[in-house]
């Protein structure tokens, strides 16, 4: 139904009302009366709905309390008295969303759901959470969450723990993080801005339970609040619920002050130098990094914020990026980055310069300024601004995000604008302001947002970030001393305290939830779960030995490509430069066109192309594997001539040949790992289990650690490696693409089908035979089985697992239910709740591959001791009729996921490729379904075996490794 302006529905009054084209949505704006709260809905007749409550919630200091907060709001509310409501919606609802999420001044709590009635209970829980939450009653969730003394007994040394605590100590073990919390502190020196609203490891232990009961007091209310619903809902009915239920409760008064203040400028540019740790004795050189950023208007300016984002992008995030490639070219850096944070009042635009020197701040510096007054002078590349507003334009109209939905993007994004008390609904019409951009090209319209926002601008701050070997032992050192001191200052009535405490706090959360308290939070059953799976559409041909397949869609007049060629014969030796081909195609000169002029045609006419590596195993074996290099491509259909002349000059005209820009390339790659390998720490130390258990999953971490080993040694011996590498690139080249033997699947509207292949087809014909595609894999060794890999970090990632198909085990869908119990339950308790990790996860493949792993994780061989002790907890474990529909549909919510058009095809490639099909999907999901205990409790044994073999991998502080050494010989 349509709403009418100015009328009162369920005490909210619409204060405007309009249909936007770009987001195909009758929107309203909404005032309820009586409290205050505001409200923006945008009806559609999409079924994925999303609701969201978020709050502005300035800092007032490091402590991270609006942080805590949002953790602690979902432990519990009046309606729902239980440890972790939020846990049990996860378990066992139909969500295609559920988080909640801090921003340096807002707080959201968004949830989506395609099924009615679930979305009702996920609103629900999501309301009393945070106008009710049991924060007040319970001290401990502050414990829990936050932090505490960690001292089991008197004699312990004394230590913090708690989930944030612990989840930030591994946000600021990287450089980034680091950077970006002196720049805030610099540019915002009255502001709330500068704090950590994710909290300071050093600061999160001065919250106390009073300042964290007045921040939810002060800014959970109503009139602060900020309600957004979208899609294909009875909105009279959901507007009577909010305002019986929940907003009817509360009265405005007027007294809540939230705003945000405007941080005034400063005349003079600041300069802060700070230090980050790595590991003692490690060479500095090429580990310095420099950022220049600069406070750039305000975010209610919508047309400014979306061409400075759009200028970000121009001037930097490409290979034709004139300042981008000026830096480089002046040595400052081996990797050069930019950002543009838009989601705060004033917005912050940022120049980084990774793997530079000390001594090159001042010519980083000048190098800008002088690369950016040429530009004012001489002009922009308008054919680079025509290429970013084409992208741009792409992307709003595909609004395809991936598995996050459509609307849930809609909603963060309007706070950019909504939460400043700017006008939301401005904020979705993107297509004035696209045209306006597009007017600006025909003036000196970006040049003058150069001189302005980024020349004469005086509020900004030069951040250098220097190494300091040893500086994460000798902080580790002196917070153990720290700890010490503070101890011995306790009397014995506050240690015996803090034990007690302790104790208590592990009491409750080994306690389970009472049966009547589990009952109160609603869920569905079994049988209101679609039995039968979701079948895609696809057409089948051959071409001699390779395949072809039409995936039809309603895509707009875009065209999506997928070409998977087989490369499985490649020798061995080559595999890691298989990967770095990945990472440097499109990046050399080619016969027609310079690697600028490539990226600029690319941004300028196409929706983006991308290659990848992986060797792909059949569904029920790992060992049976064929090696794929995939190339995947989208543009409108428009555009088609420029994609396959693009993809013609990439795959048949590179000239690998300058050793001057390869060395320019593997430095800026290998820049990148060295300043995020500690966030990829998951990954790596997964990737590096899988390796040891199966000769596909020892393939595919070539592109994990082993690819970094590649890279550093390549890098730091290139006057001997570099030319032989490029030769074997040049060659690789000529193998990886080719006609003897490829999957191709593409996607279009169905009267454009015979067009696009066609399109397609006339490239494939161009390529050469292969001598390598459809051979048998030249299998790699196994790796070791017991591995640590430290850094500078200050909590770890702990891994384990194994082959139980070796143990002849067969998957089962049973074990996709477990995989949820175990995430929500058994690890959840054990690795996030007691030990203080930001979380635990568990997989089992259909391949035969399983593992466990922690993340963030402040503990080592008490992770592995839960891992160990997993199957004699399964084998006494009864799960009632409820708990057991809870596990199932919580499990079904993870297999149906709405999936976008690139979504579709890439299920569709990589079902042919691992030969899953349509009666594999429906075993699986019926195994789902009819899931008992006994089914569960007979993978105690799978699990006891798979853990047998003795896999583990830790990747994380050096110290708790080698304090750990011996730490798998206690199983």
């Amino acid at each position: 139904m349509q709403l009418t302006i100015n009328k009162i529905y369920h005490g909210f009054k619409v204060l405007q009302a309009d249909y936007v084209e770009e987001v195909h949505s009758h929107v309203y704006l909404m005032e309820h009366i009586q409290s205050g709260a505001h409200l923006l809905y945008l009806g559609n007749d999409d079924d994925n709905k999303v609701f969201s409550i978020a709050f502005r919630t300035p800092s007032r200091d490091d402590t991270g309390v609006a942080h805590i907060l949002e953790h602690s709001a979902l432990c519990g509310s009046r309606k729902y008295h239980l440890k972790e409501p939020f846990v049990e919606l996860v378990k066992g609802s139909l969500n295609t969303f559920l988080n909640a999420m801090t921003y340096p001044d807002k707080t959201m709590y968004p949830v989506a759901s395609r099924n009615d009635k679930d979305f009702r209970n996920l609103m629900d829980v999501y309301l009393d959470a945070v106008f009710y939450p049991l924060i007040y009653e319970n001290k401990f969730t502050l414990r829990q969450e936050g932090w505490h003394y960690n001292l089991a007994d008197v004699n312990d040394e004394l230590s913090y723990n708690g989930v944030v605590y612990n989840e930030m100590k591994g946000v600021y073990s990287s450089p980034d993080a680091l950077m970006e919390n002196e720049a805030m502190k610099a540019l915002f020196p009255d502001s709330p801005y500068r704090f950590e609203s994710g909290g300071y490891p050093e600061s999160i232990p001065q919250l106390t339970q009073e300042m964290f009961e007045d921040f939810h007091k002060t800014y959970y209310s109503p009139e602060n609040s900020y309600i957004y619903l979208y899609g294909d809902m009875d909105i009279e009915a959901d507007l009577a619920y909010l305002d019986e239920e929940y907003l009817s409760k509360f009265t405005k008064t007027g007294k809540v002050d939230s705003v945000i203040p405007v941080q005034p400028a400063y005349t003079k540019t600041k300069e802060v130098e700070a230090y980050y740790p790595v590991d003692a004795g490690e060479d500095c050189t090429s580990k310095t990094y420099h950022e220049l950023s600069i406070v750039v208007g305000n975010a209610t300016d919508i047309k400014t914020t979306m061409a400075l984002r759009l200028l970000e992008g121009v001037l930097l995030e490409s290979e034709s990026s004139p300042l981008r490639r000026a830096l480089l070219n002046a040595g400052v850096g081996q990797n050069i980055s930019g950002s543009y944070v838009g989601s705060l009042l004033q917005p912050i635009f940022s120049i980084k310069a990774s793997g530079s020197e000390p001594e090159l701040r001042d010519k980083f510096i000048s190098v800008i300024y002088k690369t950016l007054q040429d530009i004012t002078i001489n002009g922009l590349d308008k054919k680079l601004l025509e290429a970013a507003l084409n992208s741009t334009e792409f992307k709003m109209r595909e609004s395809d995000f991936g598995a996050y939905p459509k609307g849930l993007i809609y909603g963060i994004g309007v706070m950019d604008n909504w939460l400043y008390d700017g006008n939301p609904i401005e904020g979705l019409r993107y297509n004035i302001i696209l045209k306006e951009l597009r007017d600006g090209l025909k003036t000196r319209y970006y040049e003058q947002l150069i001189e302005n926002y980024l020349l004469d601008n005086t509020h900004k701050v030069i951040v250098s970030l220097l190494p300091q070997p040893g500086k994460e032992e000798a902080d580790r050192a002196l917070e153990v001393e720290k700890m010490a001191k503070l101890k011995a200052t306790m009397s014995q009535d506050e240690l015996d305290t803090y034990v007690a405490d302790c104790h208590e706090l592990h009491r409750r959360q080994a306690e389970p939830d009472k049966p009547e308290d589990l009952a109160s939070i609603p869920i569905l059953k079994r049988s209101d779960i679609r039995r039968e799976i979701e079948k895609i559409t696809v057409e089948e041909e051959q071409m001699g030995e390779s395949t072809l397949l039409y995936v039809p869609a309603v895509t707009n007049k875009i065209a999506y490509f997928n070409w998977y060629f087989d490369i499985t014969g490649v020798e061995s030796r080559l595999l890691p430069y298989c990967y770095l081909l990945t990472d440097v195609l499109g990046k050399f000169n080619t016969e027609r066109y310079t690697y600028e002029e490539l990226a600029t045609n690319s941004i300028m006419y196409t929706g983006g192309i991308a290659f990848n590596a992986r060797a792909l195993s059949d569904v029920s074996d790992a060992d049976d594997y064929k090696i794929q290099f995939s190339l995947k491509a989208k543009a409108l259909m428009e555009n088609l001539p420029k994609l396959f002349d693009t993809l013609r000059a990439v795959a048949l005209e590179s000239k690998l040949d300058d050793v001057k820009r390869f060395y320019e390339l593997l430095a800026e790659i290998k820049t990148d790992w060295d300043g995020n390998f500690f966030n990829r720490g998951q990954n790596i130390a997964i990737s590096r289990l899988y390796g040891y258990c199966s000769a596909a999953a020892r393939v595919n971490e070539q592109d994990h650690f082993s690819y970094y080993q590649f890279l550093k040694n390549l890098v730091e011996n290139f006057d001997e490696l570099g030319e032989v590498a490029l030769a074997d690139l040049r060659y690789l080249l000529t193998k990886v693409f080719q006609k003897t033997k490829y999957l191709f699947a593409y996607s279009c509207d169905e009267d454009l089908k015979e067009e696009v292949r066609k399109y397609a087809l006339d490239f494939t014909n161009l390529l050469p035979e292969s001598d390598i595609a459809g051979k048998a894999p030249n299998v790699l060794p196994l790796g070791e089985v017991d591995e640590a890999i430290t850094t500078a970090g200050k909590v770890q990632y702990v891994v384990a697992g194994g082959n139980f198909a070796k143990h002849d085990h067969k998957f089962t869908g049973a074990m996709r239910v477990l995989e949820t119990i175990l995430r929500y339950e058994y690890l959840w308790t054990k690795i996030r709740i007691q030990g203080g990790a930001y979380g635990a996860t568990a997989r089992f493949d259909s391949n035969g591959l399983g593992i466990f792993a922690s993340y963030r994780d402040p503990k080592l061989a008490e992770s592995f001791q839960a891992y160990y002790d997993l199957p004699a907890w399964l084998e006494k474990e009864e799960f009632s009729a409820r708990e057991l529909d809870k596990y199932v549909i919580g499990t079904i919510s993870g297999m149906d996921t709405p999936l976008t058009n690139t979504m579709r095809l890439d299920t569709v490639t990589t079902s042919w490729l691992k030969n899953i099909t349509d009666e594999h999907r429906q075993k699986s999901r019926n195994e789902v379904l009819d899931v008992t205990n006994e089914d569960l409790q007979a993978l105690a044994p799978v699990i006891r075996d798979m853990l047998s073999d003795g896999n583990v991998c830790v990747v994380g502080g050096k110290q708790p490794i080698e304090a750990s050494l011996l730490c798998r010989f206690l199983f």
